[in-house]
């Protein structure tokens, strides 16, 4: 089930169970057992807990099997600061100025189990931040960094929730790849799964500096 059809979805059906129970509080037909009222206020916060996680997925992409998210070309502007575009699926290109030997990607993966799965609700992905490092460990303690946020926060946010208390039905997962070389010229295509990311070199640039920094 696609993202958008599963955020109506999810929606209309924690919407429904809301209601319900606000209804039932309102015209009980007998005196409310304690067990009764638990139950009830039980179906509002499960309809909440399915609206927080429709708002959620208006922010994520949908994730089927392994597919390339992103492509990354470096240019060389001085020694160790590079013009770094990075073109993904959302149709915007980003074109930013790293300082650093190599580049890194992170992205945040959240996958579904229980009911989710049932309504198969594939996993969704979102870019998070776009980094750069230096080699020398010295220079990684003291030269300036660069790392350039990609997504705009949501709240409630979901993924961090489910990193702080465990959510049910729900896991967050970390995508991040290792740090990649920068060469002036090279291009890389960003590949996800829902285990992670995985950079794969394009061009004879990007291959030749991963053979240099493979040695």
């Amino acid at each position: 089930m696609s993202h958008t059809l599963a955020t109506i979805v999810l929606a209309a059906a924690g919407a429904v169970m809301v209601i319900a129970g606000l209804l039932f509080f309102r015209h009980p037909r007998w005196l409310l057992t304690w067990l009764k009222g638990m139950a009830v206020f039980g179906v509002i916060l499960a309809g909440l807990y399915v609206l927080v996680i429709a708002i959620n997925l208006t922010s994520y992409r949908s994730l089927v099997g392994m597919q390339t998210v992103a492509t990354i070309s470096t240019q060389k502007q001085a020694e160790q600061i590079w013009q770094v575009a990075l073109d993904s699926q959302e149709g915007v290109p980003t074109v930013r100025t790293l300082q650093g030997d190599q580049w890194q990607i992170d992205a945040r993966i959240i996958r579904f189990s229980g009911p989710f799965r049932w309504l198969d609700i594939a996993p969704g992905y979102r870019l998070e931040k776009l980094s750069g490092r230096y080699t020398s460990l010295e220079q990684e303690r003291s030269a300036p960094r660069t790392v350039i946020g990609l997504s705009k926060s949501i709240w409630p946010d979901i993924w961090q929730w489910d990193q702080t208390f465990n959510l049910p039905f729900v896991e967050a997962v970390d995508g991040n790849m290792t740090f990649m070389p920068m060469r002036d010229g090279a291009v890389f295509e960003v590949k996800l799964s829902s285990s992670g990311l995985a950079a794969v070199p394009v061009n004879e640039q990007a291959r030749a500096a991963v053979r240099f920094w493979d040695q």
